[in-house]
């Protein structure tokens, strides 16, 4: 998992794609998550700096973990 920023070295945070659930806005406005918009690129990142530098990652289990983690701490049940 690569949640620091590479170009920069700021912590990241995950960085979602689509219409975002009730939990995921709570968790952007905390800023826990960072919203990508609606258009999802061919290779989304999946990591936001508070620059704003966004990267992918290859460990997409591990950032399926931590974006879980983050929506369930603002209310999210699957």
């Amino acid at each position: 998992m690569i949640s620091t920023c590479p170009d920069c070295g700021a912590a990241g945070i995950p960085l979602i794609f689509g219409l975002p659930v009730p939990a995921a806005r709570q968790a952007a406005e905390s800023g826990d998550l960072a919203l990508g918009g609606c258009a999802m690129p061919t290779r989304p990142p999946h990591w936001q700096c508070p620059s704003g530098h966004r990267w992918p990652d290859d460990d997409e289990a591990a950032w399926d973990r931590r974006l879980l983690t983050v929506l369930e701490a603002h209310g999210y049940r699957a």
